[in-house]
This record gives C-alpha cells, structure tokens and sequence, in this order.
C-alpha cells in the first residue's frame, strides 16, 4: 500500500496526458460545429458579404462588406466597430457548408488565446519550467471551455460568439502581448510586440463593452506598473494607450448607440457601480460551481511546485482579491448603465471568463503567499503530502469530477464537451441540420413571394435557442426574408405543413 500511494507522475508525462485530454475534449466540441447553421442576426449581418461574394471572394470582399456593415451599425444601432466588422464576416455567406468555420474560430480563439496568455503569465512572473506551465495553462485552458456560460451562444452562434468569444481571446492575447513587451531585450520581439499590441488597442476598444471597458484598465494598470519599475521603457505603451482612447471614443459616442439606446432605460453611474458589486456575489457560485472548484484542487500540485521557486512576492494577497473581484465586477457595470440590468446571457460569456481567470490567479497568488511564509510547508509537514503528482490524487480528482457531474441536474450545459457528444450521438444535430437544408431548398426554390415553411421537429439546445415566428414580421423572419431575397416568411406547425 505506501508502494501504491508514492506512485505518482512526472511533469514531463504529465503535461503530455493534459494536452491529449484537451485535445479529446475539444473532439465533439468541434464536431458538433458542422451541424451548426446561420440564424437571427447572422443574416442581418452577413448580408453585405453575401452581396459582395457573387462577384468574387478575396480581400478586397472581406473589407468592403466589414466597412460598410461597421459604418452602417456606427449610425444606426451601436459602435462596435471591431465586433461589427467580425459579425460582416458570417461563414454562412460564402454558403451554408461553410458555416462551421465560424464555430471552428471561436473554439479555437478561446482555447488558444487562454493557453498562451497562461503559458506567459507563468512563465513570465513564476519562471516555471516548460512542463508546468503546461500542466496548468491545460487546466485552466479546460475550466473556460468546458464550463463557458452558454456553448448555444458562446460558440454554435457565429454573430454572438464573434462578439464575446473572440473578443475576449483577443483580449487575453493583448494582455499576454503586454506582458512581454516588458520583458523582451532583442530589438526584432520588441517591435513586432508593440505593433500587435497597438493593433490590438485598437481592436478591442471596438469590442463589446465588457471586453472594451476591461482592456482598458488592464493597459492602463500596467502602464502605471512599468511606470513605477522603468519610466522610460512606460513610453512603449503610450501609442497603444492613446489609439485605444480613441477607439473607446468611435465605440462610445457612435450616434447608433443613441438610438439603441432608445429602446432602454439605464440606471446611474453610481448605482451601476453599487449593482455590478452585489452582482458580483450572486454570480459567484453560478460561474464557478462544484466541477470548477474540483479543476482548483486539481491544479494544486502544480501551482505549489511552480511558486515554490519564484523570486516573487506575493505581497498583499487580500489587496489582490479586493481587486480582482472588482475588475471582475465591472462586467456588469456597462449593461446596468446603459439596459438597468445586469447584462444577457451573451455578455455573462465575458464575464464568465474573467471571473474564472481570476479565480485561478488568485488560488496561484494565495499558494505564493502561503508558501513564502512558510505556513503551506507547515501543514504539509503534519499530513505529510509532498505535493507531488501522485497517480492516486489525480484518481481522486477523477473520482469528484465524475461524482460531480453525475449530481448535476443540467448535464448538457454543465459541460461542453458531454452537450456536443449528446447531440451528436442522439442524432438531434443531424436531423436538425437536414430539417434546416429541407428549409433553404423550399425558399429558394419558391416564387419569391410568400413562403411558409415548416417548424423544426429537432432542436438541439446547443444549435438553437429559437425558431423564427408564425408572423412574419416579426425581426428574424424579416431579417432571412431579406437575405433570400423573398416577401414574407413563415412557419407553420409541421404536422400541418405535411399533412400529417
């Protein structure tokens, strides 16, 4: 038995059975992306690149349909010129088999973008070994895609999912940008870094407002950083400072924003900020959850080898948090400002993702401190663990994930990765997406006219939130009739439409 109980990995083995978890995980997430199909506003949106593309599909397309999109959005109904020119971009436009490059994008932005901000974040501040951070930025890497806080919206639907998803991992890569901009002494990284990361301002300032308003204060703190350690290397950041403010000021003031604004009544500054802070406490276990707290205790091991032997501080733990659960915080503050609310279930995307990376920066900043006190060692003297990567603490943490999942009411949404495979293995997402082929052969081979069309039988959650309505005038009918090219269109309950 104490034979069985010291076994336990390396870091190399175990950094290889991480990425081919992450790998297997990802399978069915992308695999289910073939049977997603445009919908609502991705025919609104992608309509200037279906117009273009008949002539021909190059760059001069790309641009030209996300020029005119964006402009158009800009004085009618919001600023997110970035965002706006990503949605112009909608695969299904270049045609419908092609749409699975939109999901396609999103899965892998997020999970890239997540894995290699990690990877510099660790090695950068903990100066871990290739190994480690592996282990860990897979771990964390897991936690965002597998417990994102809708996969419908997040990844299976192109127009929300460029918005948030996208968005944000570039977010998480111009923070990553940051980072080494400061740590880079070769004058060839140095240059091509500040140019990506001033490419980058001016991309997520044209953002979502969640991603927008947090890119900011993330430039804007480090700013203040280098500017304590190094005033003169402050001076790389300041285009990228200044391009931002000036793409928050196009994002911000765009005249759309006050007709949209129109259609909502929002609240206070203060009340705003009071709001998104007691927001902040409802949405903490709605975000985190018994699978995400079991991934923490997973990465411990690995967390305690890599502080183990940085020179850093860990100064301030609880200042740390403080802050943390503010930033956090402010992904509400723009939807209580401009909606009264805290925000739709798209925008938790964002937010979901910034409160489950802070969760992990904290668990590392609160092992650094204990370790450096000497308060870890202490405890794990009296249990005598020795943090290593024993094989029967990761069948442990198996044993709770499973137990976890079996518990959980909800186990589509829970995890992605088990929502994909089950609509998938049902058959739900190929009858849905033959129903919606079945869909586009009855309109286009109509007069032009009226055409009604049947109901979906199948509707998989991950591939549809809403059919389109019995009224055709409603917005999603009016916005698929325009892009068709036809007068009205509606549905009608599928057994009347066959007869049956």
């Amino acid at each position: 038995m104490r034979k069985l109980l010291k076994i336990s990995f390396s870091d190399k083995v175990l950094a290889v059975l991480s990425v081919a978890a992450l790998l297997l995980a990802l399978i069915p997430l992308y695999r289910l992306a073939f049977y997603a199909v445009p919908r609502y506003d991705d025919y609104g949106y992608g309509l200037n690149l279906w117009k273009e593309q008949r002539y021909g599909y190059g760059p001069l397309t790309i641009l030209k349909a996300g020029y005119e999109t964006a402009l158009s959005s800009h004085y009618s109904w919001q600023g997110t010129y970035s965002s706006i020119f990503m949605m112009a971009q909608m695969p299904g436009a270049l045609g419908f088999d092609k749409y699975f490059i939109g999901p396609m994008l999103l899965i892998t932005s997020l999970a890239s973008s997540v894995f290699f901000m990690t990877m510099v974040l660790t090695g950068v501040y903990l100066k871990a070994d290739r190994y480690k951070r592996i282990i860990f930025s897979v771990i964390v890497t897991l936690t965002l895609t597998e417990c994102i806080y809708t996969a419908q919206q997040g990844f299976y639907w192109y127009n929300s999912g460029v918005h948030y998803v996208f968005m944000h991992s570039l977010m998480f890569v111009m923070t990553a940008f940051i980072v080494l901009l400061d740590h880079v002494d070769h004058i060839l990284p140095r240059i091509l870094l500040f140019l990506a990361v001033t490419f980058l301002a001016f991309v997520c300032a044209g953002a979502n407002f969640v991603t927008c308003v947090q890119g900011i204060l993330l430039l804007t703190g480090y700013i203040f950083i280098v500017l304590i350690k190094n005033p003169r290397r402050s001076i790389l950041y300041l285009p990228a400072f200044f391009i931002y403010t000036y793409g928050l000021r196009l994002n911000l003031l765009a005249p759309g924003n006050a007709h949209r604004q129109a259609s909502y009544q929002g609240e206070g500054v203060i009340a705003s900020v009071a709001d998104s802070l007691k927001e902040g406490v409802v949405n903490t276990w709605k975000f985190s959850g018994l699978f995400v707290l079991i991934l923490m205790i997973v990465a411990i091991p690995v967390i305690r080898k890599m502080v183990k032997k940085t020179d850093f501080k860990f100064r301030l733990p609880g200042l740390f948090t403080l802050l943390s659960y503010c930033f956090y915080c402010t992904g509400y503050t723009s939807s209580y400002y401009s909606m009264g609310n805290a925000g739709l279930s798209r925008t938790w995307i964002a937010v979901c993702f910034t409160f489950q990376i802070l969760l992990f920066a904290n668990e590392v900043y609160w092992i650094g401190y204990l370790v450096r006190r000497g308060v870890a060692e202490k405890l794990f003297a009296i249990t005598g663990y020795r943090f290593r990567h024993y094989v029967l603490y990761y069948a442990a943490a198996l044993a709770m994930l499973l137990f976890s999942f079996h518990i959980t009411q909800d186990k589509i949404g829970a995890v992605s990765s088990f929502g994909a495979y089950y609509y998938i293995h049902t058959g739900e997402a190929y009858a849905f997406h033959q129903e919606f082929m079945d869909r586009v052969d009855i309109i286009e081979n109509s007069d032009g006219g009226d055409v009604v069309v049947p109901e979906y039988a199948y509707k998989p959650w991950f591939l549809i939130n809403r059919d389109i309505s019995e009224d055709p005038t409603q917005e999603e009918n009016r916005m698929m009739s325009e892009y068709f090219g036809i007068d009205d269109l509606r549905t009608v309950p599928w057994n009347e439409y066959y007869g049956d």
